[in-house]
């Protein structure tokens, strides 16, 4: 399973998050994880035209924005209430917590019944948020788990944040984003300078905080508030123009041989784009394109996208045989196969979602009771 495109899908935008729901933003992520559904089913399609890679990117960046608006809103409420920030880290991390071990254990339980791949001898890793570390140790991309690095990667990713928000006053939240930034190209570039196993490069979380940073970014710019006019229309579009540059910038990069040291700037390329897709996102698109983000169906599929991203992999494995056998293979009938395990991969997670998540969803407003700071 290539590292590129290897998603987790963050938690869907809450409607406490700075008062508003923009479901613009999970019609966004759902046309990233069918990006990456298409990528790991094999359809196909000309490569340059592969956005599954770019995915892991944009749902860091994704992270990196509702995290950090999310905590901003938390650390007002305390300030406001008279309370310490500090109380507001043990919600934040309940509330993670509870969104997603519950399927990501579910998808473990299922795999180590059915002793598919190396899951049993490898599980604590994956228990423990490490499996990127895993992925690292083994030097290669197991077939079963290693999509499981991205979302390590984000659990990492929230433990340090956190703690980098509610230390940081906001006048030098620029210059944390920069350090970020240059953390991440440096950690990239000496990989390549060092002819480190690409896999070190892709999973480590130094390597992806400028992607997180390029959220955040988004999120200063609103002011810390969901729906925040960031760019007139002009400006929209302008900006848009220089976005898709640096896309096809990165695009071009993905070509260049892994020991070229241009290789280490392919996501500073992609954050130009991811920041500006983001930031129009969260202001709210008009016509026909915002018509189709906002299309129920493509937002039913967003805020279920984390099932989806767990599970198509099972999907894959198990049914994916079948599939061959009835003569629907990736050479005979590719879309019909692609459209097949991308929908069965959808169904489990809808089961997921109305079965354990939602359910489970309903102690959020009781983790925020009794601790200020979780509007």
């Amino acid at each position: 399973m290539p590292a590129s495109s290897a998603v987790s899908a963050p938690a869907p935008p809450e409607r406490g998050t700075g008062g508003v729901y923009q479901p613009q933003l999970d019609g966004l992520r759902a046309v990233a994880i069918i990006g990456v559904l298409g990528h790991h089913f094999g359809l196909h399609i000309p490569e340059f035209f592969e956005y599954g890679p770019i995915a892991v990117r944009l749902f860091f960046a994704l992270t990196g924005y509702f995290i950090t608006l999310w905590l901003w809103q938390a650390q007002d409420g305390a300030h406001a209430a008279g309370c310490g920030v500090w109380r507001a880290l043990p919600v934040f991390h309940a509330r993670r917590l509870l969104r997603i071990l519950p399927p990501l254990y579910l998808s473990l339980l299922i795999a180590v019944l059915l002793g598919l791949g190396e899951v049993r001898t490898s599980l604590g890793w994956h228990l423990a948020f490490l499996s990127n570390f895993h992925v690292v140790h083994t030097g290669y991309w197991p077939e079963v788990t290693s999509h499981l690095w991205s979302l390590s990667v984000q659990e990492q990713f929230y433990l340090l944040w956190p703690v980098v928000i509610l230390l940081t006053p906001r006048r030098w939240f620029l210059t944390v984003l920069g350090a970020a930034a240059v953390v991440a190209f440096a950690y990239r570039l000496g990989c390549v300078l060092g002819d480190i196993n690409p896999v070190v490069r892709w999973t480590m979380v130094f390597g992806s905080l400028d992607s997180f940073a390029t959220g955040a970014f988004v999120a200063w710019l609103g002011r810390g508030r969901l729906g925040t006019v960031i760019m007139t229309d002009r400006q929209r579009w302008s900006i848009g123009v220089l976005a898709f540059f640096c896309l096809l910038v990165a695009r071009w990069l993905r070509y260049f041989p892994q020991t070229d040291p241009w290789i280490a700037t392919i996501e500073i390329w992609e954050a130009v784009f991811i920041g500006w897709i983001i930031a129009a996102t969260a202001q709210g698109w008009t016509g026909w394109f915002g018509r189709f983000l906002a299309w129920p169906p493509l937002v039913y599929i967003g805020r279920i996208s984390l099932g989806v991203y767990l599970y198509h992999v099972l999907v894959h494995i198990l049914l994916g045989p079948w599939l061959d056998r009835a003569g629907i293979t990736s050479a005979a009938h590719n879309t019909l196969r692609v459209w097949l395990l991308a929908g069965l991969s959808i169904g489990a997670a809808a089961l997921s979602w109305h079965l354990l998540e939602k359910p489970l969803a309903k102690f959020k407003p009781r983790l925020a009771r009794g601790k200020q700071g979780d509007q």
